[in-house]
């Protein structure tokens, strides 16, 4: 019987190709590849928005083939004042949606939806007729939560018939409205077993919004209102209305809507503006990003251009030192030599001295008491 040699042959190695093993793919190719796919954003309706939003660096070379816009598995808030364009934004980015061909979810609190708009939007966007944007406006659902528990249960239990499979966004409208109904923001309910329950609340919100947004890979896009907070030598500021550590560390990108003033051609006027607070989970802390302005109109949301070079106010928290009296150009006049022409005045309309009128009756009282 042969033996072999116990160093005699080599035993032939596992032919990688042949065995079912999933190829290696480092973290930054598997980045690369899903910056680089075009289906995972949404527009906002403004390119130089959604460039900032997509990483794309102002004037480069390959900004117009980059993705750009809200990303797909993220969770966006966008919160501001009333009447500084939240609605119409959301409005936009659900339209860019359903041109897309995906399929949109807005939950809103106490206001329904305007399905005209959308549709002026997509019929201005798309040449395909009338038919067609009234097909793909059929892909969207709409909810109205009246209270908030409605709302947490379209969330944890998310049916077919209520967020579909082939659902693309998600945008919840005055989500921080259903809150302050529930949860009214008082000095007491903040500590006590309200203030408690309250940040459960949103904890199991925001976690629901992430598993939504992660296993359904869709973009949610919360609008939100914003609240007054009085800040140590400050003042009054406009902070989010939602603005626990909870929510906040569940949040990847933040927007902020405003009114300001814009100058173009050498002129002020206002108009709607929208800057970037926090992206991809990176926060701007005390600043935000670049500001970027637009007009709502009946066919969506169209950029302004204006001046930047205008100066503009440097908002800081540290309070400017109080100057003296001698350092500025304030001058308190001197009245003692100053003569307006008041005494004269004064004197015709002042009541006659009593003092004087009972000298004039002091010859007729000495009189008649027989003391002259």
């Amino acid at each position: 019987m042969d033996s072999l040699p116990a160093h005699g042959t080599e035993t032939p190695k596992a032919d990688l190709a042949s065995t079912h093993r999933l190829p290696t793919v480092s973290a930054a190719d598997a980045l690369e590849e899903l910056r680089i796919d075009r289906t995972r954003f949404i527009s906002t309706g403004l390119d130089a928005l959604d460039q900032n939003l997509g990483g794309v660096t102002a004037g480069a070379a390959d900004a117009v083939s980059c993705p750009r816009g809200i990303q797909k598995g993220q969770v966006v808030e966008v919160w501001g004042p009333p009447g500084s364009g939240k609605t119409a934004f959301g409005i936009q980015v659900a339209a860019s949606a359903l041109r897309n061909g995906g399929k949109v979810v807005w939950v809103d609190a106490f206001r329904s939806v305007c399905g005209t708009r959308i549709l002026e939007i997509m019929e201005d966007a798309d040449e395909g007729g009338d038919e067609s944007n009234r097909k793909q406006l059929d892909s969207l659902l709409h909810f109205t939560c009246p209270s908030l528990a409605h709302f947490i249960a379209l969330l944890c239990r998310p049916t077919a018939s209520c967020i579909p499979e082939a659902a693309s966004l998600l945008v919840v409208h005055s989500l921080s409205a259903l809150l302050s109904q529930s949860f009214p923001r008082v000095q007491e309910a903040r500590n006590g077993p309200k203030g408690a329950r309250r940040l459960q609340v949103l904890q199991t919100i925001i976690s629901s919004l992430q598993k939504l947004a992660a296993t359904r890979d869709m973009a949610v896009v919360v609008l939100s209102q914003c609240a007054t907070r009085m800040q140590p030598e400050r003042g009054a500021t406009l902070v989010p209305s939602i603005n626990a550590g909870v929510w906040e560390h569940g949040i990847a990108t933040r927007l902020v809507t405003f009114r300001d003033w814009i100058f173009k051609d050498g002129a002020a006027s206002g108009a709607h503006s929208i800057a970037v607070q926090k992206l991809n989970g990176k926060s701007r802390r005390g600043r935000i990003g670049p500001t970027f302005c637009f007009d709502v109109q009946a066919t969506g949301l169209v950029p302004i251009e204006y001046d930047d070079n205008q100066p503009s106010i440097t908002l800081s928290s540290t309070p400017l030192p109080k100057r003296k009296l001698g350092e500025t150009d304030f001058e308190i006049a001197d009245s003692e030599d100053e003569d307006y022409g008041w005494e004269n005045e004064d004197e015709t309309e002042m009541p006659p001295n009593p003092v004087s009128n009972l000298h004039k009756h002091i010859p007729h009282l000495r009189s008649k008491r027989g003391l002259d």
